[in-house]
C-alpha cells in the first residue's frame, strides 16, 4: 500500500479528468465536422455520437487506472485500511 488517503480533491481531480476524456473528443469532432468539413448537421451529430461512445469506452480504462490508485493491493480502500 502506498499510504495515500482518498481526499475530496483527489475525487474531484479524477472526475474532472474523466469528464474531459469523454467530452473533449466529441466537441472537437463536432466543431471540425461543422466548420471545417461543412458536413450536414445530421452527419455531424452522428459522428459526434459515435465519438462519444468510443470516448466512453476509453474512459472506462482510464477510470480503472485512477481507481487503482485509491485501493490497496488487497482491494480495500486505503482510507479504511
Amino acid at each position: 500500500m502506498s499510504g495515500k488517503k482518498v481526499t475530496t480533491s483527489r475525487v474531484f481531480a479524477a472526475s474532472t479528468i474523466l469528464a474531459l476524456v469523454i467530452s473533449v473528443p466529441m466537441i472537437t469532432v463536432i466543431l471540425v465536422m461543422h466548420y471545417v468539413v461543412m458536413a450536414d448537421i445530421m452527419i455531424t451529430g452522428i459522428a459526434g455520437i459515435i465519438t462519444l461512445f468510443i470516448a466512453m469506452g476509453f474512459s472506462f480504462k482510464v477510470s480503472k487506472k485512477l481507481s487503482a490508485k485509491t485501493h490497496g493491493a488487497d482491494g480495500k480502500d486505503l482510507e479504511k485500511a
